[in-house]
């Protein structure tokens, strides 16, 4: 079986990245599982029982003053006026940079350290320690190489302590006018209220809102661990390599390739994500969870209703940039990504069944 992802069919998984991303799970569905076209087979399971299914968790943390005024300060910099550097000029600390980065550690790219467009604030960042640091006083254009140390924090555990080596291409920057707190423009370009007070307000019914959410997807984050435990089923390494592979095909495979790399390189990278421990445990969750919802749905006769389907639609819609008009047209030209939509439905329309027999303890 090759290694690389063919090429079509990283472009078909992409074009369904914004509908996965918008799963109501903060870890979604396996991939194989959303895919009517695999030709992996997945094992049937005997549907987990639902009896006496109970979870505890915790209450959504309260809004403080803090948190209002942190956002604030997020709202006058997203809203304060910028001027866009020519190619050539010098990065400044707390500029906006568009970013492309390439991260190695031992002479490999290191999993998941692939970003492209990233847009982001020049500011130190604790989990890269050094790293926006050394941006500052950059060529607006070129490349710049960042040396630095890997914190005990790092999201990859093997690496570490690790001295990493990031390849940065420096492809845009703009100045950032911070806003007065006494200028008259300052209402007007948060646009968020009348008055200052209107404004806190405002954001703090944003951040009560955005708790419970979070608060929600807890809860069935929790859900689907009890679930899980209740799920029996063998699933073999390749089956999990598959998983992870769906994954790397839509998040780093295509960049990669624009990048240039070769069929050894794009190998050395795919090993990266395949080896990394915490990856596979979240790959045989994700499978396993998507395997018990499939079973329970065929066993409970679960049917997703049209406000179903439409409430899935609309939350694409306003949650990203796609239009309904774009992508009914994708749903029309695309027979797998109207299908793995129909899957997320249904998969949700599950998760709901599930949370509706669930006896869960707040506090």
């Amino acid at each position: 079986m090759p290694t690389q992802p063919d090429a079509s069919a990283a472009g078909a998984e992409y074009s369904l990245g914004d509908l996965q991303g918008l799963m109501l799970l903060k870890r979604s569905t396996g991939a194989l599982a959303l895919d009517g076209t695999a030709a992996i087979r997945l094992p049937s399971i005997q549907a987990p029982s639902l009896e006496g299914l109970s979870v505890a968790v915790p209450a959504p943390a309260p809004v403080t003053e803090d948190d209002i005024m942190e956002r604030f300060d997020a709202l006058c910099r997203e809203r304060a006026p910028r001027r866009e550097r020519t190619p050539g000029e010098e990065v400044a600390e707390g500029d906006d940079v568009l970013l492309d980065v390439l991260g190695y550690a031992d002479g490999r790219l290191i999993p998941f350290s692939v970003r492209t467009d990233w847009s982001v604030e020049v500011a130190p960042e604790p989990l890269l320690p050094g790293f926006f640091e050394a941006l500052v006083g950059a060529t607006v254009g070129l490349s710049i190489g960042v040396e630095l140390v890997l914190p005990e924090t790092y999201a990859v555990a093997s690496l570490r302590g690790a001295t990493a080596r990031f390849i940065v291409d420096v492809k845009a920057a703009h100045e950032v006018t911070p806003l007065e707190a006494d200028s008259p423009e300052l209402l007007t370009l948060l646009d968020a209220g009348a008055t200052i007070e209107d404004v806190l307000q405002r954001l703090a019914e944003e951040l009560f809102e955005e708790r419970e959410t979070e608060a929600q997807r807890e809860l069935q984050e929790r859900v689907m661990d009890a679930l899980i435990e209740r799920t029996h089923v063998a699933l073999s390494q390749g089956l999990i390599d598959e998983e992870i592979r769906h994954q790397w095909a839509v998040v780093e495979y295509p960049v990669l390739v624009g990048k240039g790399f070769t069929p050894e390189e794009l190998d050395e990278a795919w090993d990266g994500w395949r080896t990394d421990i915490a990856t596979r445990l979240d790959a045989e969750w994700r499978l396993r969870g998507a395997l018990a919802l499939q079973a329970i749905a065929e066993r409970d006769e679960v049917r997703p209703t049209f406000e179903d389907a439409e409430a899935f639609h609309d939350a694409i819609t306003g949650s990203t940039e796609v239009s309904s008009e774009e992508l009914e047209k994708l749903f029309d030209t695309s027979p797998t990504v109207l299908q793995r939509f129909e899957n997320l439905v249904m998969h949700a329309a599950t998760l709901d069944h599930v949370l509706s027999k669930v006896e869960v303890t707040v506090g």
